[in-house]
């Protein structure tokens, strides 16, 4: 999938509530709220991809990660699920 293709399916399925963000256990990694990730995913351009890889827990899938500056630095790195359905955001957080 290219950049703009999975940009454009990760805009669609944020858009109608088919995502998922993971919590997690460290505090500076604590996720931003789903309204404010779905303000932040519409404003995302291919300029903030840092790049894709194979998750290591699926090898079928692929982790896509952004880097973007709404006014703060968000780290975003996520996997679509469900073929292609849904998005499992691993991490959406603020960048230290």
């Amino acid at each position: 999938m290219e950049i703009e293709e999975a940009l454009g399916l990760l805009k669609y399925l944020v858009s109608h509530d088919h995502f998922h963000i993971v919590n997690r256990r460290d505090v500076m990694a604590q996720p931003v709220s789903r309204e404010l990730a779905k303000s932040i995913v519409q404003q995302l351009q291919a300029s903030d991809f840092q790049g894709h890889e194979r998750n290591r827990n699926n090898p079928t899938q692929f982790v896509w990660i952004f880097i973007t500056d709404d006014g703060e630095r968000y780290y975003i790195k996520f996997v679509f699920v469900k073929n292609d359905s849904r998005v499992v955001f691993i991490s959406f957080h603020v960048s230290y």
